[in-house]
């Protein structure tokens, strides 16, 4: 991409240059639903080979017979490529525009040079981490001390050399670490959009907890996520359980009426050799167990006292322990290395949660120091201070592979959502602060209450109504989704907090 400058000729040329690669992906994209892949491969190949020769008769001919070989829902597309094609041949017509556009590619180059050091930087740091987190994994997983060669070789891996990074001594001028501080946060994009597709953003807080938390499973050790709805409890649960046990878990979403033997297995009646036969069939516990998998009990907070008391046994079982199947007269089975408990629960807000009880102290007791509280994003910033946590989200769930968000939603507009989430997350948790008195009423403040009872603007609710946007193709606005999401609200209380929340920051409701 040309950068964006204060001559017209670049500026442009970038409008161009962003518009061409719009262009090229749509048409791809839709050529994958239409084509067959090798179709799709040498569509891709000559529109890269015209983009490298626009002009000249040999270039028209082929882009002809190219554009008439293709289905006619891809010849809008195609026409759109060829007409920025030739807007752009015009435009270095001229010598001292082409003479313009050598000069901006140069700075280009050297640009993503540097960011390219500075993300092999990063990469290289990251793998130090992991080396360090597999060490800790490895002795975890043998129940064994780690030798003083693993100890030296930790501290190693953990030093952080008081040096200018490399990259950062080819930064000469405030216009260059500009453009290379906007390289690498499109670079930050695309790793965030990957992570988010992948089912978890990985913040500071969540990379924090994987890293205790992992030695610990490795151990067979069970774990408890407490915090508030939509704070990504059970999208951390599946990813220890994924990447950090390397295994697809089980997973058992908490209701009022699930019974121990819908959790553990039960005897079913089966067609066997012209007779019916009684066979018992294992439940997600015992596959969890024999096949050395995870166990995600999700709002286990939810689940009945009965099946809760029978947890507090299961949750003092490590793998090589054995475990007698009462529904399966006593049988034992021997528990698989990789098998542990995840368990999430909402926090116990009296009246928010319906359905939910509050967790003993002997249960509660059974996950020992391996508790965390999973705050929402930008958790401790005052009112008035930048979410850049929630706004990273709100980017990530909307840009395209490359890092460009849509052209119908500008960087401020996710800014103003970010800043509205973060802010009904911290009057949903009872944040008080400096702003907090805005948002909440006398009579709320004077009893501790929150300043929203039932609704908020949660990390996964901001993702939502992102993409609803986002998908629609600029028919649906951000003011249109959040007002709707505010209608939707059925606590009149909260419809008037999140109200204010939100045209505080701007948005017409």
């Amino acid at each position: 991409m040309l950068p964006l400058d204060a001559d017209p000729v670049l500026a442009e040329a970038a409008e161009i240059a962003a518009e061409l690669r719009r262009s090229r992906r749509a048409v791809l994209a839709d050529a994958a639903h239409l084509l067959a892949p090798e179709a799709v491969d040498e569509l891709r190949v000559r529109l890269a080979a015209l983009r490298a020769r626009p002009d000249g008769p040999e270039a028209r001919s082929a882009w002809a017979a190219l554009a008439a070989a293709q289905p006619d829902a891809l010849r809008l597309g195609l026409a759109s490529i060829e007409e920025l094609l030739d807007r752009e041949a015009r435009l270095f017509a001229e010598p001292e525009h082409r003479a313009l556009r050598d000069a901006a590619l140069a700075e280009q180059a050297a640009t993503l040079r540097l960011a390219a050091q500075a993300t092999r930087a990063a990469a290289r740091q990251e793998a130090r981490r992991a080396e360090a987190a597999e060490i800790i994994a490895r002795a975890a997983r043998s129940g064994r001390q780690l030798i003083a060669a693993e100890v030296r070789r930790l501290d190693e891996l953990r030093s952080d050399p008081d040096r200018v990074p490399d990259w950062e001594r080819g930064i000469d001028s405030a216009r260059r670490r500009d453009a290379v501080l906007a390289a690498l946060g499109t670079i930050r994009l695309r790793e965030a959009k990957r992570q988010l597709d992948g089912g978890l953003l990985l913040t500071e807080q969540m990379r924090g907890i994987i890293a205790e938390a992992l030695p610990a499973l490795h151990r067979g050790e069970p774990l408890l996520l407490l915090g508030e709805t939509g704070g990504a409890k059970t999208a951390l649960a599946e990813y220890l359980a994924r990447t950090g046990l390397g295994r697809e878990p089980e997973l058992v979403s908490g209701y009022g009426d699930i019974t121990s033997a819908q959790v553990i297995g039960a005897h079913e009646l089966r067609a066997e050799g012209g007779a019916t036969v009684s066979a018992f069939v294992g439940g997600p516990l015992l596959r969890a167990m024999t096949e050395g998998r995870a166990l995600i009990l999700d709002e286990v907070n939810a689940m009945p006292p009965e099946f809760l008391k029978r947890l507090n046994r299961i949750l003092q079982l490590r793998p090589g322990d054995r475990f007698a199947v009462q529904e399966n007269a006593g049988r034992a089975v021997t528990i698989q290395p990789g098998f542990a408990v995840l368990a999430t629960a909402n926090e116990q807000t009296p009246h928010r949660y319906r359905g939910i009880d509050r967790l003993s102290s002997e249960l509660v007791n059974r996950f020992g120091a391996n508790s965390y509280r999973v705050h929402y994003p930008d958790a401790g910033l005052g009112y008035a201070e930048f979410p850049a946590e929630n706004a990273l989200l709100a980017s990530a769930a909307v840009v395209d592979r490359e890092g460009e968000l849509p052209r119908f939603l500008s960087a401020p507009e996710l800014g103003r959502a970010a800043r509205a989430a973060f802010i009904s997350q911290q009057v949903f948790a009872g944040r008080h602060g400096e702003g907090f008195e805005n948002y909440v009423s006398t009579e709320r403040e004077i009893d501790g209450r929150p300043g929203l009872e039932e609704s908020v603007i949660a990390p996964r609710t901001l993702v939502a109504i992102l993409r609803k946007v986002a998908g629609s193709g600029g028919e649906i606005g951000l003011d249109h989704a959040m007002r709707r999401f505010v209608e939707g609200v059925m606590h009149r209380e909260d419809r008037r907090v999140l109200t204010l929340i939100l045209q505080g920051q701007g948005f017409r409701l």
